[in-house]
């Protein structure tokens, strides 16, 4: 059967997003392909238009590509609105990216906060008040900086690994539940050797470190 191709730019708050329409029978429907869901790098920034779907064209290997114009960029204070082109196969299924001007922001970073959770270190309500209030000054989301925490004592056990949480007031939520893993060896450099091998982590690791003997 035939089928028509459609751009909707406005669907979904200017999100935008395409359908497949057939062509010809009564009473003929249209598919919608769901690209926010299906590819999450598609989905705009909070409070931003995107517009996919503003421009259509066919690919020579059967598929599409389906452009949104002011698809943006966050890194950190600032917004670029790079635009954005996805690669779709025949059944709008996204298979890839073209965004020749997009980089990575200058802000990316793996950043791992090592924790002292020993006896030595009290009160605990101070611990998260120091955590809350450093992550909350980070540019944390895909693209920007990423933050695990490993806390330590007899043992060291990441909380969380790298990339878990998407934005700062995830991450900030996280840390005010963590509880204190308490002990008696405080094994620092351990630790670091533990956290420099974070999961996730592409680059190197940079390592806060809070300790004190009580």
């Amino acid at each position: 059967p035939r089928r028509l191709l459609v751009g909707a730019p406005w669907d979904g708050d200017r999100q935008g997003d395409v359908y497949k329409c057939r062509v010809g029978p009564p009473n003929a429907t249209c598919a919608k392909a769901n690209l926010g869901s299906a590819a999450p790098w598609l989905v705009p920034i909070p409070g931003h238009s995107v517009h996919l779907g503003m421009t259509l064209l066919d690919s020579k290997d059967g598929g599409f590509v389906a452009c949104a114009p002011l698809w943006s960029q966050e890194c950190g204070t600032s917004v670029f609105s790079t635009g954005i082109c996805a690669r779709l196969d025949g059944d709008l299924r996204p298979v890839g990216t073209i965004a020749p001007t997009a980089q990575r922001c200058s802000t990316y970073m793996d950043i791992v906060i090592v924790l002292d959770g020993s006896n030595s270190i009290y009160p605990w309500y101070e611990v998260q008040n120091f955590l809350s209030n450093i992550l909350g000054k980070f540019f944390i989301g895909p693209g920007q900086i990423q933050v695990g925490v490993l806390q330590y004592g007899e043992r060291a056990v990441h909380e969380w690994v790298l990339g878990r949480y998407r934005t700062a007031q995830e991450v900030v939520e996280a840390a005010r539940n963590i509880s204190r893993q308490e002990g008696r060896e405080t094994r620092t450099a351990f630790a670091i050797r533990r956290a420099w091998w974070a999961p996730g982590a592409e680059t190197g690791i940079g390592a806060g470190v809070r300790t004190g003997t009580g």
